[in-house]
């Protein structure tokens, strides 16, 4: 391997992560700028691409969209009826405005889908990969996925145990993503990304204040509590399982 390949695709990597870290941090501090914070990111990712000599980002078929975003819906939807059938979660009734809450959830969280998957597994995932290899690359970006989430963990006040989980349950949805971009492209895990975050929080409503439903949570350990189920082991072992999944069955890799 080249050094001088080795060092600049390193350094452009931690210099965009910097970047990306400070317009995080940002939107932390000043939460209504959140919808130009994701556009400041897609807008990053699109400055360094243009600094490629090669584009490194594999996008995946036409439709691969299609699989990632069944997949995430699989998975948000075992959750939600098993938490549902053992009674950790009871709704109070539909909220004022649920067809308002369920437009700006799509557009929300088409934006946030797009803007972190063009990030990380758009830019950063490859760019490390030429540099450190491919499971390293998929372990250091999980990791910094996770990081990058932290304020978020913060600003929902949780619990330390819960705390701990959400941050263990996002960094294996950065592994989960990384498989789901090696095997079928960006579009799939930008799919995956969307399907897991707009029914977990607008139609499921498992996390408080975001959906149209009113729900209530017990046993908060494992369903996350108001908080949703990323910050309870329901979240984190549904997520490792679609890694194992992902690992032992080719097919379902390319299938999905």
């Amino acid at each position: 391997m080249d050094s001088n390949k080795y060092s600049d695709g390193l350094r452009n990597c931690l210099f965009f992560i910097s970047i990306l870290s400070i317009i995080v941090m940002s939107s932390y501090y000043f939460p209504e700028m959140s919808f130009i914070s994701y556009l400041l990111i897609v807008v990053l990712f699109l400055i360094f691409k243009k600094r490629q000599k090669h584009d490194i980002t594999r996008w995946g078929g036409k439709g691969s969209h299609r699989s990632g975003l069944i997949f995430g819906f699989v998975l948000i939807s075992m959750i939600f009826i098993l938490e549902l059938g053992l009674g950790w979660i009871k709704f109070d009734g539909i909220v004022p405005g649920a067809v308002n809450i369920l437009i700006t959830g799509v557009l929300f969280e088409f934006l946030v889908s797009i803007a972190e998957e063009l990030s990380f597994r758009g830019y950063i995932l490859p760019c490390m990969e030429k540099s450190i290899g491919r499971w390293k690359a998929i372990f250091m970006t999980s990791v910094i996925f996770a990081a990058l989430h932290i304020p978020s963990i913060l600003f929902l006040g949780l619990p330390p145990f819960n705390a701990i989980v959400m941050f263990l349950t996002v960094t294996m949805a950065g592994v989960l993503l990384s498989l789901l971009y090696f095997t079928n492209g960006l579009k799939t895990s930008i799919g995956f990304h969307f399907s897991w975050n707009f029914f977990q929080y607008h139609l499921f409503s498992l996390r408080s204040g975001l959906g149209i439903f009113g729900v209530t949570a017990i046993r908060p350990e494992f369903t996350g509590g108001q908080s949703g189920p990323e910050a309870g082991i329901l979240g984190l072992v549904a997520i490792i399982t679609g890694i194992i999944l992902l690992l032992l069955f080719p097919g379902l890799r390319q299938s999905v």
